[in-house]
């Protein structure tokens, strides 16, 4: 595989979604194509600029441009839709985060947690798969909603299926 078209799919994520996004409207459709903020859609939660040790232009923009916003410190209000690579997957049930990215990935892990638990409690009383442990005294229950006992992998409450 050469990715889509032969040009998109070299870059992690490129045989998926984010490949096939770009091909569309980068070669199929390149009139159509509008720049979306990265901090609000699909927000990843990571720092806009070059680390010092990445020997490229340490400090400066990823993007190209002379001024970048730091998606770490977008407000919760504005953002749409999240990617949660660097937050990490909600059922690894993460305890920290560095400095500037804790208030946003443990919100984020939050919100995947309370659509987990609304759709365990769509779940028919009697429905023998449903799972919605009691909140009283568990493990940082306003991010994880009981689906997490303990930190790390082995703390997580799968979803019975």
């Amino acid at each position: 595989g050469r990715g889509w078209g032969g040009r998109y799919g070299y870059f992690f994520g490129g045989m998926q979604i984010q490949g096939i996004c770009a091909y569309f409207y980068g070669e199929r459709h390149p009139t159509m194509g509008v720049e979306l903020n990265r901090c609000r859609i699909n927000s990843m939660v990571d720092s806009p600029f070059f680390k010092k040790d990445e020997k490229k232009k340490a400090g400066q923009c990823r993007d190209g441009r002379s001024d970048c916003e730091d998606c770490r410190t977008t407000d919760t209000s504005d953002i749409f839709s999240a990617h949660l690579t660097i937050c990490q997957k909600p059922w690894e049930c993460k305890n920290s985060w560095d400095r500037k990215s804790e208030k946003l990935c443990s919100w984020l892990h939050g919100k995947w947690f309370q659509t987990r638990r609304s759709f365990e409690e769509s779940r028919a009383q009697d429905d023998p798969l449903r799972q919605l442990p009691n909140l009283a005294g568990a493990y940082r229950a306003e991010t994880y909603f009981g689906y997490c006992k303990q930190p790390g992998r082995n703390g997580y409450l799968p979803i019975k299926i």
